[in-house]
């Protein structure tokens, strides 16, 4: 069992909002909407919603089991139900999906980024300065630093919501209609794609045991994930009115593709403006799970966060060198939603019942 922070290193559950909403809005919202429209045509938006409450249940689902027992995060939860051996590797298979996520962000930005705006700089340097930049933050300012960044991070960019609904003076609201035509198949594989986006909840495993008002966390990473809901379905819904369906199958980054028609008098392309200023959204991203990765390894082999900081980022970034084409880098963002969506939506609901189960044998046994 991991030892309880120290009080310092605590945090106030409104604190939790932030976390959790910032942890889920990243990059995928920037290219998600041609995505979820490939699979469930004009009621992409509707697969959105279903995830976003699929998510809510599974919020309550991780609280719950959280609250239920001493142990109050995901690595002493393994160790608890698993045993020694099993919950290592249970807790490693975690610190990888960690990785992997922290990965898929650092090469779809720094891919986004070089193809609109700097396409003869190389992606490995623009991942190494995104590598350095998150050792740099972390190594001396921890959880702490990760709740004020995201906090800060959060109201600095949020005014880009209001540009994103100019486009809908060009709207043709014709394109929802008709509603429900999805198959039942196609709606599943909607809420699926969904998935790579609207990750991050499950952050709430790791941060649990540093809110001091444990009991009003829950609200709180609700509510993050109502307001994320509501953005990823706003931005999907714009998306198909303000396109024709033939050319959101071929928008890449439909989000960058709408931000083009807004002009300013002193801002001539205002996607150059929002491509820089995303750094800070997805900030917030790369330093939760970066953190996350050490947390994790600390538990994995009891070596201090500091250290394993630097192995990680080693890691992480000889890791992206293998991915140079867009075709490959899509590839293992794909493989990290599917991985993300068997460990965030669906293997919660499992830990409950192991838990549950390891908490009556012991209570049997005592």
């Amino acid at each position: 069992m991991m030892k309880t922070p120290h009080e310092r290193l605590s945090i106030n559950a409104y604190l939790v909002f932030f976390l959790v909403h910032t942890a889920q809005i990243g990059l995928g919202i920037v290219g998600v909407q041609r995505v979820i429209f490939v699979e469930a045509r004009q009621d992409a938006w509707i697969a959105v919603l279903l995830s976003g409450l699929w998510i809510h249940l599974v919020v309550f689902v991780i609280y719950q089991t959280l609250k239920q027992t001493e142990y109050d995060n995901i690595f002493s939860l393994h160790t608890f139900v698993y045993g020694r051996v099993l919950g290592w590797v249970v807790n490693a298979a975690v610190v990888v999906y960690f990785l992997m996520a922290y990965t898929s962000i650092l090469l779809g930005y720094v891919e986004m980024a070089l193809t609109w705006m700097y396409p003869d700089f190389p992606l490995w340097g623009g991942t190494l300065i995104l590598v350095v930049l998150t050792v740099y933050a972390l190594y001396g300012g921890g959880f702490r630093l990760v709740a004020g960044v995201s906090f800060l991070t959060f109201f600095m960019t949020i005014w880009i919501v209001i540009v994103v609904f100019q486009p809908l003076k060009y709207a043709e609201w014709i394109h929802l209609l008709p509603i429900w035509e999805a198959t039942p198949k196609q709606m599943t594989n909607g809420v699926l794609k969904t998935a790579y986006t609207m990750l991050g909840f499950e952050v709430l495993y790791i941060v649990y045991p540093f809110v001091k008002e444990k009991q009003r966390a829950h609200r709180y990473a609700q509510l993050g994930v109502l307001l994320t809901t509501f953005l990823v379905a706003s931005v999907t819904v714009i998306a198909i009115v303000f396109f024709s369906p033939m050319q959101l199958d071929v928008t890449i980054w439909a989000s960058l593709s709408m931000f083009t028609i807004i002009k300013f008098p002193f801002i001539e392309r205002f996607e150059y403006v929002v491509i820089p200023l995303w750094l800070l959204v997805i900030l917030p991203n790369l330093l939760m799970f970066m953190w996350a990765m050490t947390r994790g390894g600390k538990a994995l082999f009891h070596v201090k966060q500091k250290y394993l900081l630097f192995i990680f980022a080693c890691v992480a970034y000889a890791l992206a060198l293998f991915f140079e084409k867009r075709a490959t880098i899509n590839e293992f963002i794909d493989k990290v939603g599917y991985y993300g969506f068997g460990f965030s939506f669906i293997y919660p609901f499992f830990l409950y019942v192991f838990v549950r189960m390891k908490m009556w044998i012991k209570g049997s046994n005592k």
